[in-house]
């Protein structure tokens, strides 16, 4: 019997993004690990590979989200901006003239939950209609679950691929998401999980071997992932260099 590590060869990150990891436009990501196990890192290092980006930011603050968009050249938003035509003086503002956006209305407030779905509601809206961009949802459980925007998520998870659209998900709970997650997403990355219930989930990918993919993520090293292709089947180790 193969053991699981020599089903899972550990590569060298630049090795990986140059000869694996094969993402294109049109193709899902998702995350999945508890927090403090490098997703946000992850992020960072893969989202240079895309022209055009939306990050939905949902926390009050985020000193490493911050930090993030200042050294990538990211433009924070507190509100999406009005298509254009729809008031006077109002225009959209072109993906070209501002590629990469980080979309952060204000959080601060317990009741702010109901502006945020409006605001990320909308900017759903339109950029599924444009096509073309890259969005990212880092906190999915709370997008789908506090904000109620899973009907959206279902939407980008099976439909947005014809209009070019990748999206990106991090989730702490794979237990607690829809199976659409893995079944649609190209890519999957793992972190370390000893949880029984999220790795009953996990295990369960597709026609991949369940003992295997479940020892490989409890046994994952800190800020390792285990990488897996849905499409071709390969499963890889990988650790990313910090942002």
């Amino acid at each position: 019997m193969t053991a699981p590590e020599n089903l899972a060869p550990e590569l060298d990150w630049s090795y990986f993004m140059n000869n694996v990891f094969d993402w294109k436009q049109d193709e899902h990501v998702a995350e999945i690990g508890p927090t403090g196990t490098g997703k946000s890192n992850l992020t960072y290092q893969i989202l240079p590979l895309r022209n055009y980006v939306t990050y939905f930011a949902t926390k009050p603050r985020d000193e490493t989200l911050e930090k993030f968009s200042k050294k990538a050249g990211y433009k924070r938003l507190h509100d999406w901006p009005p298509v254009k035509g729809r008031g006077p003086f109002r225009h959209e503002i072109t993906a070209q003239e501002m590629p990469r956006r980080i979309l952060w209305p204000d959080a601060r407030q317990l009741g702010a939950t109901d502006r945020q779905a409006e605001i990320f509601e909308r900017a759903c809206r339109d950029i599924y209609a444009h096509g073309g961009w890259c969005v990212v949802w880092d906190e999915f459980w709370y997008m789908c679950q506090i904000l109620k925007l899973e009907q959206s998520a279902r939407i980008f998870l099976q439909q947005a691929r014809a209009n070019k659209i990748a999206f990106v998900i991090g989730s702490q709970r794979p237990s607690r998401i829809p199976l659409e997650v893995f079944d649609q997403a190209t890519h999957l990355f793992f972190s370390r999980d000893n949880d029984e219930r999220n790795l009953e989930r996990i295990s369960g990918i597709g026609w991949l071997a369940s003992d295997p993919i479940r020892y490989l993520v409890a046994s994952l090293q800190r800020y390792q992932f285990l990488y897996v292709n849905t499409r071709e089947g390969w499963m890889y180790r990988v650790r990313c260099p910090l942002a």
